[in-house]
């Protein structure tokens, strides 16, 4: 199989409005060539070089970050035969699937902390109490920024409880995989959405194979294949999280809820879509927005998104 090329990458997907953001070519980038910049992986290694220049790829040959990337080679329908395998009986509109439940937690303290229904903080709680999880992969409020989410690795169940809620505006979980190898995790729950998902099992499936071209010493391809293996097998159980788009953090935020509506971003306490906008406020008041409004701010990157179910997770 073909592999594409960090040329490609940086033209077909980041120049051309493509990148959804989530950082996981950054994440295995071996030799710091890319940086996540502004939301968007940019070539730093060599200032005085074009945007789409890797002296390592057109070198010695590397191109792992392309290999990751959602949006460039192989999509989720190309690669659900061999996630499944075989064990997934049925397909429809929400992809490949085993079984489908109507769910919600039946906890009623967690279900105050929670989003909807709790069922990803329940899951995550119960395996990480049962030991079948070390940590997870999660998006959290950042205590820098109100109202924004941050990538997190958490590894106790009270960080998982904290986690457990939706600002709809992007959050590029896969970078916090880094997190979760300093602090030497091997059996992590990630949840993401649809694009996030996606690189994780192309890291997972990824044959490493196409590294030994007869170019390089035996320590960058032990490097090279390192680091496009080993942030994916450290994944224990993925899941994903149902998009139709996500909404920039600068026009939802900041120029619509504060500055037009007046609301300050640290009384926001949760934020939910259901048919409109719902904001709740820390002094318990409840404000409402038309959808209609919401969505002028939705990425234009959400556009060249075909997958709304996370059809590549371990539960959707």
């Amino acid at each position: 199989m073909s592999h594409p090329s960090f040329k490609q990458m940086m033209n077909e997907v980041v120049a051309y409005g493509s990148c959804c953001e989530c950082g996981s070519c950054v994440l295995v980038c071996p030799h710091n060539v890319i940086e996540y910049l502004d939301g968007k992986p940019k070539q730093t290694a060599k200032a005085t070089a074009a945007f789409d220049f890797c002296g390592i790829s057109e070198g010695i040959g590397c191109d792992v970050c392309a290999q990751v990337c959602p949006r460039l080679g192989e999509r989720e329908h190309h690669i659900a035969d061999r996630v499944f395998d075989g064990e997934a009986p049925y397909a429809g509109g929400f992809g490949r699937y085993r079984r489908i439940f109507a769910a919600r937690c039946a906890d009623k303290d967690l279900l105050k902390r929670c989003q909807d229904g709790g069922v990803v903080t329940a899951l995550l709680a119960w395996a990480r109490r049962t030991g079948r999880i070390d940590g997870a992969v999660v998006s959290a409020a950042d205590p820098q920024r109100p109202a924004a989410p941050r990538p997190k690795a958490v590894t106790t169940e009270e960080e998982i409880l904290s986690s457990g809620t939706s600002w709809y505006t992007y959050c590029p979980n896969n970078l916090a995989l880094e997190q979760a190898e300093q602090a030497g995790l091997t059996k992590v729950a990630f949840v993401g959405v649809p694009c996030q998902i996606t690189p994780i099992r192309k890291m997972q499936l990824r044959d490493p194979s196409y590294l030994v071209n007869g170019k390089k010493k035996e320590k960058h391809v032990e490097r090279q294949t390192k680091f496009l293996k080993g942030f994916g097998e450290r994944v224990a159980l993925t899941i994903g999280l149902l998009c139709s788009e996500v909404f920039t953090f600068n026009g939802l935020m900041e120029d619509t809820i504060a500055d037009k509506m007046g609301i300050a971003l640290d009384q926001i306490t949760k934020f939910n879509v259901k048919g409109k906008v719902l904001i709740y406020k820390k002094d318990g008041s409840l404000v409402e927005m038309k959808l209609k409004t919401d969505q002028e701010y939705a990425r234009p990157e959400c556009h060249h998104c075909g997958d709304f179910s996370a059809e590549l997770a371990d539960i959707s």
